[in-house]
């Protein structure tokens, strides 16, 4: 057997394990129970009622082994940054990921992580406590943020048995609104757009803090800071010119 191969088999077995010993741990541990009712009782249309400038919102991005949640790939970095209406806090949760099997060669050559990059860090649910808690009650933005939400839905319903049930907005589609174009545009086109510099691309958080800084320049445009944050959420469905 090859070596590669070898890591490879290894690192199943090795996250495989990891994850047997936290099976059950919904039911045994009540910080975990905790948190999947918390989870259950965010109240979407409560949260989208409140003026933007109101509105706490959280970034997500999201690096991973490939495009595929649902056949194998996993995340094996993840960041959140905190906002305050168009404003950053500065709080943030930043993490490399053990994602559990071999990094790719063609998806380290987008985000440059490798496996011993990501051999010492946690397994996604080692983390998901902070990760569930950090998020909160907050509306979720990203650039194709159901990528990312895809990735975490994973997770949340093996581990947890719920889901994120947490409104987004996504800044690909306000660009899509703000400029009436269609088509599929990349981090970087859209922050071009917005003039907004881009730094770590192909890092969560340098992804996430572009995106941050693409929603402040963008969003205001396209609806009063006093507005509730669901007259941006429909915005976001428009196609045309503001």
């Amino acid at each position: 057997m090859a070596s590669e191969q070898l890591g490879e088999l290894l690192g199943k077995i090795h996250a495989g394990f990891r994850r047997t010993l936290g099976k059950g741990a919904l039911l045994a541990d009540p910080e975990m129970l905790a948190l999947h009712r918390r989870l259950l009782s965010i109240n979407p249309k409560q949260l989208v009622t409140r003026p933007l400038e109101e509105t706490r919102f959280v970034v997500v991005d999201t690096e991973t082994t490939g495009l595929q949640a649902y056949a194998g790939d996993e995340i094996c970095s993840i960041s959140l940054i905190e906002m305050q209406g168009f404003e950053l806090t500065g709080r943030e949760f930043n993490s490399l990921i053990f994602p559990g099997r071999k990094i790719p060669s063609a998806s380290t050559r987008i985000h440059n992580l490798t496996d011993e990059d990501v051999k010492d860090a946690p397994l996604i649910e080692e983390v998901m406590q902070e990760i569930a808690g950090f998020i909160g009650e907050s509306v979720l933005i990203g650039h194709h943020i159901a990528f990312d939400i895809r990735f975490l839905n994973k997770i949340l319903q093996r581990e947890l048995l719920c889901h994120l049930k947490h409104p987004w907005l996504d800044t690909m589609l306000l660009y899509l609104v703000h400029t009436g174009r269609v088509g599929h545009y990349t981090l970087e086109e859209v922050a071009d757009y917005a003039r907004v510099e881009v730094l770590d691309r192909h890092t969560a958080r340098g992804d996430a803090i572009t995106t941050a800084e693409v929603f402040r320049r963008i969003a205001p445009v396209l609806t009063e800071y006093s507005n509730p944050v669901n007259k941006l959420i429909h915005r976001q469905y428009e196609l045309g010119h503001f």
